[in-house]
C-alpha cells in the first residue's frame, strides 16, 4: 500500500488533567472518503482539531504528505492544502456570503475570483444569497456556505466535521451528495460523523471511536456488517 497522505501515530490530547484522546492512530490514503464515527463526547472533534492545528496534542505525530506537521499552526496546513470544515460550521453571520467566500481564500491571490465563480457554479443558491448577511442563510445553507468556502482554499485533504448536525434529512441527502462529489472530484475527505450509517455507507474505510479510543477499524462496508459493532457503537434502527 502507498503512503498515505495523512495519518496519526500515537495521538493523546488532553484538557488540563483529563485525557480526552489516548493512543490513537489512522491513516488516510489519498483519494479515499475516511471516517470516523462514535458517540458525542468519544474524542472525534479532538482529534480532527489537532490533526487541523487547532490543538496540540500532548503525545503523538502527525504526518501530512509524509512530512511532521504536528506543530504546525493550522494556517501553515490550510497554504499546504489541508483544511477543516468545523463543527458547528463558524461562519461569519454579520458578513455577506461573498464576503465569507473571500476569507476562505485568502492565500489564493490570482485563483481567488476563479474559484468564487466555481463555488456560485457548484452551489447556486450561494450566488442567489450572495450579497445576503450569511447569518440570515438557512442552517443547510450555512453548511453549503462553510463547505465553499473551504473549497476556495483548494484543499488536497478535506475535513469535515459532523457536516449533518442539526439538519433536517432532506438537507443531509443534499449534504452527503456533495461530499460524494467532492470525493469523487479527487480530494481526500475525512468524515467526523454521529450519522454513522450515512458516514460508513459513503466511506471507504472507518474507525469507531469510545471514550477516547479507537475501538474498531476496517473497511467501512465491513463495519457496516458486523452486527456487534452495529449494536454495540452504531445504534440499532
Amino acid at each position: 500500500m502507498s503512503t498515505p497522505i495523512l495519518s496519526a501515530e500515537g495521538l493523546q490530547i488532553s484538557y488540563g488533567r483529563v485525557d480526552a484522546v489516548r493512543n490513537v492512530s489512522f491513516e488516510v490514503q489519498a483519494g479515499s472518503l475516511v471516517t470516523m464515527v462514535g458517540a458525542n463526547g468519544a474524542g472525534k472533534t479532538s482529534v480532527l482539531n489537532a490533526v487541523s492545528g487547532m490543538l496540540r496534542p500532548r503525545k503523538g505525530v502527525i504526518r501530512f504528505k509524509g512530512e511532521d506537521v504536528t506543530r504546525w499552526p493550522s494556517h501553515r496546513l490550510v497554504k499546504a492544502g489541508l483544511v477543516q470544515v468545523p463543527e458547528g460550521r463558524e461562519i461569519l453571520g454579520t458578513l455577506t456570503v461573498a464576503e465569507n467566500l473571500s476569507l476562505g481564500g485568502w492565500h489564493r491571490g490570482s485563483t481567488l475570483n476563479r474559484n468564487i465563480d466555481r463555488m456560485y457554479e457548484r452551489f447556486p443558491v450561494l450566488s442567489e444569497r450572495q450579497k445576503l448577511q450569511a447569518g440570515a442563510l438557512s442552517g443547510g445553507e450555512q453548511q453549503m456556505l462553510a463547505i465553499a468556502r473551504a473549497l476556495i482554499a483548494e484543499p488536497e485533504v478535506l475535513l469535515l466535521d459532523e457536516p449533518s448536525m442539526g439538519l433536517a434529512p432532506k438537507i443531509v441527502d443534499d449534504i452527503f451528495a456533495v461530499i460524494e462529489e467532492i470525493r469523487s472530484n479527487g480530494t481526500t475527505v475525512v468524515l467526523v460523523e454521529q450519522n454513522a450509517r450515512r458516514a460508513l455507507a459513503a466511506a471507504d474505510f472507518g474507525y469507531v471511536m469510545e471514550t477516547g479510543e479507537i475501538s474498531h477499524s476496517g473497511p467501512a462496508q465491513e463495519l457496516l456488517a458486523d452486527e456487534k459493532v452495529i449494536e454495540a457503537y452504531l445504534g440499532l434502527n
